[in-house]
């Protein structure tokens, strides 16, 4: 019995650190609106393939650590998206009503969804990185200082 309630104190212990060093990592990354990635402890821009392997993009997970994973992009580029099985650029001005109604305009989170917002920056040659600056996310960011314990 009491060898049981051991093994599930060091199982709650081990999730709580590992939770713990996942927000450690996020807040390393999250001032500069990046997202870190475990698999060589770099930061990276959200929307973008950075270490990801060619057709993928890091995202953030949803209900995640707030970490970086690489996912499949929906489309060929980070500036369509897949609306009805169809990829459609959100500069096309001749296609963005089948996104979006009036003055909104498509907007990706840094989960790799997209919604019509009426805020939109736009950057040269279609980076859009920096939509993801606004996302709600980022109010979780606080100033990083990591601690050594000696």
């Amino acid at each position: 019995m009491i060898n049981k309630q051991l093994t599930k104190s060091l199982l709650v212990l081990s999730l709580v650190i590992v939770l713990c060093l996942g927000q450690d990592q996020f807040q390393q990354c999250c001032k500069n609106r990046r997202l870190y990635y475990g698999g060589d402890g770099q930061c990276y821009l959200p929307l973008q393939q950075g270490p990801c392997e060619q057709g993928e993009w890091i995202i953030m997970e949803k209900g995640g650590s707030g970490l970086g994973i690489c996912r499949k992009t929906p489309c060929e580029s980070n500036i369509e998206f897949l609306k009805d099985g169809q990829c459609i650029f959100g500069v096309d001005l001749t296609k963005r009503g089948l996104l979006c109604e009036g003055n909104m305009r498509p907007w990706y989170s840094v989960y790799g969804e997209w919604e019509c917002k009426t805020r939109y920056l736009s950057l040269p040659f279609g980076s859009i990185s920096d939509k993801t600056t606004q996302d709600p996310v980022w109010q979780d960011c606080k100033s990083y200082v990591k601690l050594i314990w000696l």
